[in-house]
């Protein structure tokens, strides 16, 4: 039925949405691709195991084929990795067939949280947007010239593009009508 490599699942591999020179696409793929500035991330952890008396940890965050020699992902270093990460690729269609496989083979709930996307990246706007639950930040490990933000980013994502929505036109999952409680 699919081409998808990865399925989404909550915690595990999320769904993120890409928009570079005012071309959108979904991806499907590991969490740990999308800190933008790993070096960040790594100082982080190792100011919060200073304050609780741990070692720490240097640099060791787990570096992926696809991130291989990109430390911080920005409007540059994004050119060499997009073509690195096409594989998770996936279309609008792809994820609503498999959404409504899940609607059906799968709890609500778990359907609702593997298939809300979790991250939008605007290259173009140089902006990180997340509905990623916490305490997985990822908007405060932006590169330096770049906007983090946690907030619902749905409106933001073109009609055409929300696989959410069936050919009717109704949202799957009340994913925007859910109240905020995201």
């Amino acid at each position: 039925m699919s081409n998808i490599l990865l399925e989404p699942k909550a915690l595990e591999n999320i769904i993120v949405g890409l928009l570079v020179d005012n071309s959108f696409k979904w991806y499907v793929s590991p969490k740990n691709l999308w800190f933008l500035d790993r070096k960040k991330q790594a100082d982080a952890y190792n100011k919060k195991f200073k304050e609780i008396g741990l070692k720490n940890i240097g640099n060791s965050i787990e570096e992926d084929d696809e991130r291989k020699g990109i430390e911080v992902l920005d409007d540059r270093s994004f050119i060499e990795f997009i073509p690195r990460i096409d594989k998770y690729s996936v279309s609008t269609e792809e994820l609503r067939e498999l959404l409504k496989l899940n609607m059906l083979t799968k709890l609500k709930e778990d359907t609702f949280y593997s298939f809300l996307p979790s991250l939008y990246v605007n290259l173009d706007k140089k902006e990180l947007y997340s509905l990623y639950p916490e305490p997985a930040s990822y908007e405060d490990f932006v590169p330096g010239n770049w906007r983090g933000i946690y907030e619902d980013f749905l409106s933001r994502i073109d009609r055409e593009d929300k696989y959410w929505y069936d050919e009717n036109g109704i949202d799957l999952l009340n994913f925007e009508n859910s109240g905020g409680k995201i």
